[in-house]
């Protein structure tokens, strides 16, 4: 430990553990000689553990002051060890080991200190473990030394490059080293005061004088290489300091940025005035007040190459710190990002403009399909008057004109075909079709399909074919699957030249699904086109004549109502000539469902099919009292002249108003209401008409050109008995009439 006493010059140098901390290898030699000699001189030992190169100084140095040191190298007194090598004798996984330690170093000493005569034993290992960066490792070293000295009397000199410690952060280690020995020989000539107190604060004071002066060059250092960085960096860059923010650099970029070059020396907003109050100057206010880095997006410049343009930079605020802490100024660093910038503005608007685009071809798409759904249903009134009059025309028993109504016949059925797929392609497109699902016998469901295209096939004598199974059963909309085989055998009969073979067969494929196709021997399909046969309204090339013909929704209904039924087609053809083939496939009907039926059979509802159940037939034929309410002039006087010729007496009105005036005079048996009124709709009618006939009993029929599930429950919310989709068949109403019962007074029962 240090003392308050003052040694003499040689007691300083000769006695105790000390240490020196050096500048230059020569003065560094002149003192360890001396030390090493004194103690040879007296006829003691002298050690020296040393570097290679402080070995070889030191030997020449002793040659050349003492002509006796020959003699000592004889005698063994002078001991040289290289450091290194003694180092690793002792140290474990970077660690002094103490055990090894006193077995080498210790036996080293022990030896010569049992002669009794002066030893004197110079070391730098501890240097060497400090230069490596084990300053930790040094200081337990110097205490084994420490404890070493307590059992034997010697003298220990170490020895420290003063250059290990050039910065504050080794000011503590240095301190350390000091206090692990008993005084300190600064490199000064004011060691020859004897003062170890003295030693020790001129030693600290030359350390923290070599700290400063390091940290001042690596402060310099760092600053020019800050500022190298900036003036050469890849992006716009300045440094602004103090609360000002005066520029102390900008580089050529940002010079380039803001088109100036009068910057260095100005505060910033003497330089850029127009800024006060602005995005930047908060900027730079924040960050010198919190320190905290702030990041200003699409930062807008005038392109000085092009003043219509702007160029966008994202800028960055960094704080910049002293040694201490305390921010001396702001790094402002710029990336144009004006590619980006006008690549995402260019993006952003394509997207709006795709958008728009969209927004428009889904409205074009709506209005397509309100107009099919439109056009199918006001095709439906036209229908209606021509069906009634080709009925009169028939009771009219015109036998000259049996051949053009025939015609005329065809080709409205034909019409209501066309109108009646394009209003189911519009019900699929808006996700309205509803099926009504039952167990189906599919022989009765292929017989029901081969007599709706029965006259087409005579027409054009084509021969079919029918090989269906009779047990197969599936659950089904059987008037769906019906014009499912119809389409399928209408597009046959259209593509197959006259006189060709048309085969339908269905069987059982496996235990889950069935099989119904239809293979013709006609025209065939290209390679080309089979791909698209089910697209909505796709057709292959036709002649200038279309003999073909059709709208080209026929199999696209035949694939959108399969799939409803958890089916799906699949279309064949060897090509051109060579015929085609169609098969549906669906699920069996599951096997639960068939034993709970047993063997009654199922039934194919009639096209135009009622919502409530028909009353019992009356066994005769009476004049009933009918009014008709339709806003189709020709449609309600072809109906009530049918209706006049089977005996029936028939009010027409045209409008609602008229039709209640009528009502309370005539009090009708028979309502047919039109829905599509004018002012009030037929389900309004059609209370009111309940409601004031209290009198009376009347039966409400409902005439309209819509067909869904709850356009029908509607009708009967507003009280209609019948519900029938225009063209109405007459032959539906007659029968509705026939089937009512009237009693002696002439009341409906």
């Amino acid at each position: 430990m240090l003392t308050s006493t003052q040694p003499s010059h040689e007691d300083a140098h000769d006695s105790g553990h000390f240490v020196q901390f050096y500048e230059s290898d020569a003065g560094l030699t002149e003192e360890v000689g001396a030390f090493l000699l004194r103690a040879l001189n007296a006829g003691g030992t002298a050690i020296a553990i040393a570097t290679a190169d402080h070995l070889a100084s030191l030997t020449s140095w002793m040659h050349a002051r003492h002509t006796a040191s020959a003699e000592c190298d004889r005698y063994d007194r002078l001991i040289l060890l290289d450091a290194h090598a003694t180092l690793e004798r002792f140290m474990v996984d970077g660690w002094p080991d103490e055990t090894l330690f006193v077995s080498t170093v210790g036996a080293l000493v022990a030896n010569a200190a049992r002669r009794g005569q002066p030893l004197h034993a110079f070391g730098e290992m501890v240097a060497i473990l400090c230069e490596q960066g084990l300053g930790e490792a040094a200081l337990e070293l110097e205490e084994f030394w420490n404890r070493l000295g307590e059992h034997y009397r010697f003298s220990l000199f170490c020895g420290y490059p003063g250059s290990l410690f050039p910065g504050a952060e080794h000011t503590q280690l240095f301190r350390h080293i000091c206090h692990a020995h008993h005084h300190v020989l600064p490199g000064s000539p004011l060691r020859d005061a004897g003062n170890k107190e003295l030693h020790l604060r001129l030693a600290l004071a030359e350390q923290r004088a070599r700290s400063l002066e390091d940290e001042m060059q690596r402060r310099t250092t760092a600053e020019h290489q800050r500022d190298a960085v900036l003036m050469n960096s890849p992006v716009a860059s300045a440094l602004l300091l103090g609360d000002t923010h005066t520029f102390q650099l900008a580089n050529p970029r940002y010079m380039d940025m803001v088109n100036r070059d009068d910057l260095i020396g100005r505060a910033y907003l003497d330089a850029f005035p127009d800024e006060r109050g602005g995005p930047i100057a908060a900027a730079l206010a924040q960050v010198s007040a919190y320190g905290v880095p702030i990041v200003h997006e699409e930062y807008r410049t005038r392109d000085a190459r092009d003043p219509l343009s702007t160029r966008a930079h994202t800028l960055h605020f960094e704080p910049l710190r002293a040694s201490s802490g305390t921010i001396e100024g702001v790094i402002l660093t710029a990336v144009e990002v004006t590619g980006y910038v006008r690549a995402r503005e260019t993006l952003e608007r394509s997207r709006a403009e795709r958008e728009a685009l969209l927004s428009e071809l889904r409205q074009a798409n709506g209005a397509k399909d309100e107009f099919l759904a439109m056009l199918g249903h006001e095709l439906r009134n036209p229908l209606a008057p021509i069906v009634s009059a080709l009925e009169l025309m028939g009771r009219h028993g015109s036998d000259s004109s049996e051949r053009e109504r025939a015609v005329i016949q065809r080709h409205v059925d034909h019409l209501l075909r066309l109108v009646d797929d394009l209003l189911d392609v519009s019900r699929i497109i808006r996700g309205n079709v509803e099926l009504n699902t039952q167990l189906v016998d599919v022989r009765e469901v292929v017989e029901k399909a081969v007599e709706m295209t029965g006259v087409l096939m005579q027409q054009r004598a084509h021969r079919l074919k029918v090989d269906v199974d009779a047990t197969l059963k599936c659950m089904a909309d059987p008037t769906r699957l019906a014009q499912v085989i119809s389409n399928l055998l209408i597009n046959a009969g259209k593509y197959t030249e006259a006189g060709g073979e048309i085969t339908v067969s269905s069987a059982g494929s496996n235990a889950n699904s069935i099989r119904i196709g239809v293979r013709d021997n006609g025209i065939g399909i290209a390679p080309d086109v089979l791909p698209r046969v089910f697209d909505t309204f796709y057709q292959a090339k036709q002649t200038i004549d279309r003999a073909e013909g059709g709208l080209g929704i026929g199999l696209a209904l035949v694939k959108n109502f399969v799939k409803l039924h958890g089916g799906h087609v699949e279309a064949a053809s060897d090509g051109p000539g060579r015929g085609s083939q169609f098969t549906i496939v669906l699920p069996r009907a599951p096997s639960p469902v068939l034993a709970a039926c047993g063997k009654q059979e199922t039934r194919i509802a009639p096209p135009s099919s009622l919502v409530l159940p028909r009353p019992e037939r009356d066994s005769g034929t009476h004049e009933r009292r009918i009014l008709l309410v339709d806003d189709n002039i020709d449609a309600a006087e072809a109906l009530a002249e049918l209706l006049r010729s089977y005996g029936h007496s028939v009010k027409t009105a045209y409008d609602p108003t008229a039709a209640l005036e009528e009502a309370a005079t005539f009090r009708p048996a028979i309502s047919v209401l039109d829905i599509g009124l004018p002012v009030m709709d037929g389900y309004e009618l059609a209370r009111q008409l309940r409601a004031r006939a209290v009198d009376w009993q009347c039966v409400l029929v409902a005439l309209t050109g819509y067909g869904q599930n709850a356009d029908r429950e509607r009708s009967r919310a507003a009280g209609f008995d019948y519900y029938f989709v225009k063209p109405l068949r007459p032959a539906d109403l007659l029968e509705v009439i026939d089937r009512l019962s009237i009693d002696a007074s002439g009341e409906v029962r």
